[in-house]
Parts: C-alpha cells; structure tokens; sequence
C-alpha cells in the first residue's frame, strides 16, 4: 500500500479546441476551393502514373509534429493535385455517385463524435437514426414495416450478407455448427448479367463456383424466368440443395432489371431466398414515375441497395434490407461474456453486432440522413428522373450520328454506343478492329480529363459506356461526350486502321 506512483498527463494528441477548430477551417477552405473549381477548372482525372502519385504523397512519418501550414499544404495538394474526382460533372464510369455536399459535412460531424454504431450504448444517435433510415427505405420499397436492415460498406458487403441468411435460412442444417460439409451441394441461381460480387459471395461463403448456376438471359439482357425453373427442377433431382436466386434491380453493364415477380414466384414455389441486387436501381424503385420497373421487388426476403450510388451520398455508404429479422438475428448471434445487458433496466436499444457480421461500425447512415433531410425526397425524385433523360439524350445522340453506333437500349441511367467509321458501318469483318479502336478512344477519353466514361461487353463486343449517377452532370456533358469520341475515333481510326480494312474486300 502506498506504493501507487501516480503519472504525468500526456497530452500531445489531445489538441484544444481552438487549435482544432482552426484546422478544420483550414480544410473546410480546400473543399470551398474544390467545390469552386470543380465546374471548370479541374478535370475529371489526371495523367499520372502510380509512381508520379506516390512521389507526391507518400512521406516518411515524422518523430515530431508536422508544423500544422505545412500539413494544410500537404493535404491541399492531395486533394487538389493528386486526386480524382467522381463529383465531377464528366465522370461518368461506373456506377459512383457525386457526393452530396451536406453527406460530407454530416460524415465530419459523426466522426468527429466517433460513435460506435455497432452497438446501442457506444451510439445511441447513430442506431436510432440509421434504423429510423431502414424503415423509410422499406417503407418506399414496399417491403413489410418490421424489415430491419443497416448500412453496409457498399453492395459488396450487402450480398454478401443477404447469401449469408439465405445460407443460414435454407441449408437445410446447422451451417454454422457443421460448416459447408454438413449437407450436399448447395446451388445460387443468378442472371448472366450478374454482378461479380455475387460470385464472390458464393466463394466466400463456401458454395464455390461449382454452386453458382448462371441463367440465360433475353435479347435485353434480363434473365428467363423458364430456365431459372428448369435449372432448378434439374438441381433439385440430383441432390443439390437450392438456398437462393439472386435478382438483379440494374445490371452493371446495361442497366436491365431481371422480371423480379417471376423470379418471386419461382422462389416461392421452391421455398427458397430470394434475394435482389439493387445496388445500382434501388432508388429508382423508390420513385413514383419509375417504381413499376421493379414490380416484385417488394417480395424480396433481401435486398441490398447502395446510396452512395444513385442517391449520391459520400463512399462507404450501402445497405441491406432483410424481411426476417429472426433469421438475420440466428445468422449472426453471439454471447460475449465481456458485453452484459439488461434492456429491461437501462432501456437501452438494438446492439447491431448482434445481426451483423461487424462489430465497431461507423456512423455512415448520418450523411445518408443528412442528405435526405437537407434536400427533400422531391428533389431526389427530379435529379433521378432527370439522369435517366440524360442517358435518353445521349441515346438520340448516338442515333442522330453516322459515326456513332448504339449497342443496346438506354436502361435506367446507362447509355451504351461506340464509334463507326461512315465507310466501316455494316462490315463484320472490322468488328475486332472496332473493339481495339473503341477500347483505345476510352483510354483517351479517361486520360483526357474532360469526360471519363468506362466500357461494357455487349454481344461479345466493346462498347463505350456512360452511366450518370450524378446530380452535376447535365446535357451539355453528353454533347461534349459525342464531340470528344467523335474527333478522338477520327484521329485514332487514322493512325490505327489495319490495311486490310483500307479496301472493301
């Protein structure tokens, strides 16, 4: 007794408020200048290779504090030399939303409180608020009002989760005490079009490329309702256990929503998960002009959709939406001896690492919510309908041109098209060469930094693909798509065009 030698502070990371509260001026002045810049001054994407970048930005870490002017200047010219920018109104590759500028003001906010989502008593703010977001989701799907759900990572994370409860639902043993070996083959159905995170679910999960069953799809790339049941009826004579069909709500390359009551029905009859990908058209279901492309989504046992997408909203920020909450809650349940509750006594709420693979989870639902209160479901509503008119746009820009081919039907945002020199039109035998011409003009194009579209495989061929998500974008930036293919394919087309295709053979 007595010996207690009590230590020092030691404050070095704890900064005051005024020291902090200056630096977060400071960078709130690189956003200003960002947000300043971005409509016409910076590009979508910069020209420099990963060694370029990593001679600018990486740096040994210092003994002592970087002087605060000099790490102001270092983060400016991260974010303002050596970035890219999907809020930019040209970046139109992929699937990224622009990044709502309330969402990165609220994301500051929750980690700046540094919450723990994972469970109530770390952040009761933050689960309220993100299951109060899950039952307005479901709500605008059309989902029962007791679905529960969270935000994920992203649609990754989010099929991977909902496989899993399909997994735990329909194996047909304990999975979880047993492992995979415990029963036979189990089997996921999914389109052709099919996102590859689905696979890698699969893979993760244990069912393996062996259990994945791609159906056929239609000539506007959505998946046939009669294979599915065949392919199952088939699976189901030899042995193997059938957990889930997998519905996509907005393929990645065209845009084309799978018939989601069909598949409703097939899953109903066999008794197995149905679970939808709408990553991607999520919010467009939950719009009045375009909710009944996705009749039969409000069936689904799960549905994985991500805001950051077409709701615009700052990465990471996707979420999973499950019809059973019980069977969510099997899937993931744990004992922890060193977390005890007593909800009774203290009242508290849901601990979400009870039906999450997570534990610490961030406040990510906050800029969701943000977003949503500061601008108005009606204006989400406009800037949806107005992107999908922008893809129709470009579509008649693409008809109207000799030098431009369509590759398939606008869907959703998606426009699909690539370059065709006048005189090559028809010529089957200049297809290869078209692909290498057109796969060269999308490197230009991204290279370029004024627009940056990405590329999709249609009928075994390469297409030039845009796909607005972004509330910046407007005509103009599909005009200028079409005069910068157009004046790049003339050029490459001369510099690149075999000899053989010269004279019409």
């Amino acid at each position: 007794m007595g010996d207690a030698v009590k230590p020092p502070p030691v404050r070095d990371l704890d900064w005051d408020p005024a020291t902090a509260s200056a630096f977060g001026n400071a960078i709130v002045d690189i956003w200003r200048e960002y947000l300043e810049r971005l409509p016409d001054d910076l590009p979508v994407a910069r020209h420099h290779s990963s060694v370029e970048v990593r001679d600018a930005v990486a740096c040994d870490v210092p003994a002592a504090p970087m002087a605060p002017d000099e790490l102001i200047d270092y983060l400016r010219m991260v974010a303002l030399d050596q970035s890219m920018y999907p809020g930019h109104h040209g970046f139109l590759a992929y699937i990224t939303g622009a990044g709502t500028v309330p969402g990165a003001a609220a994301d500051l906010l929750a980690s700046a409180i540094n919450q723990n989502a994972g469970g109530f008593r770390l952040g009761p703010a933050a689960v309220e608020i993100e299951q109060q977001l899950m039952r307005w989701f479901a709500s605008r799907l059309g989902m029962p009002g007791d679905s529960i759900g969270y935000v994920t990572s992203g649609g990754a994370m989010s099929n991977l989760i909902g496989l899993t409860v399909a997994r735990q639902r329909h194996a047909g043993w304990d999975i979880r005490a047993e492992g995979i070996r415990g029963g036979p083959q189990m089997t996921v159905y999914v389109s052709e079009q099919v996102h590859d995170t689905v696979e890698r679910a699969a893979q993760i999960l244990g069912i393996g490329d062996v259990g994945v069953r791609k159906v056929p799809t239609d000539d506007t790339f959505r998946l046939r309702p009669d294979r599915l049941d065949a392919m199952l009826a088939a699976d189901i004579d030899s042995g193997c256990r059938p957990i889930a069909v997998v519905g996509t709500a907005g393929t990645t390359g065209t845009g084309a929503i799978d018939p989601l009551d069909a598949i409703a029905d097939i899953c109903e009859r066999h008794g197995i998960w149905f679970h939808v990908d709408a990553a991607y058209g999520g919010p467009v279901a939950m719009t009045d002009d375009h909710r009944h492309l996705f009749s039969g989504i409000e069936r689904a046992d799960s549905i994985a959709m991500d805001p950051h997408k077409w709701l615009y909203t700052p990465h990471p920020g996707g979420c999973l939406l499950v019809r059973d909450g019980e069977t969510l809650a099997e899937t993931f349940a744990v004992d922890p001896s060193y977390i005890v509750t007593d909800n009774e006594r203290t009242g508290w709420g849901l601990d979400v690492y009870e039906i999450s693979p997570q534990y610490s989870r961030p406040f990510s639902a906050l800029k969701i919510w943000v977003s949503l209160l500061a601008h108005g479901w009606d204006a989400y509503e406009r800037r949806i309908n107005h992107d999908i008119a922008l893809a129709e746009y470009l579509h008649a820009l693409v008809l109207d041109h000799d030098e431009l081919a369509p590759m398939a039907e606008p869907g959703l945002s998606i426009t699909c098209f690539r370059y065709v020199p006048s005189d090559l039109a028809g010529r089957v035998d200049a297809d290869d060469y078209l692909d290498h011409l057109n796969e060269r003009i999308m490197f230009e194009l991204q290279l370029g930094g004024r627009v940056f579209p990405s590329n999709a495989t249609i009928g075994g061929r390469f297409a030039l693909r845009t796909c607005v998500v972004n509330f910046r974008t407007e005509a103009s930036t599909m005009d200028l798509v079409v005069d910068e293919t157009v004046r790049l394919g003339r050029s490459l087309d001369a510099e690149l065009r075999p000899a053989t295709l010269q004279v019409r053979g």
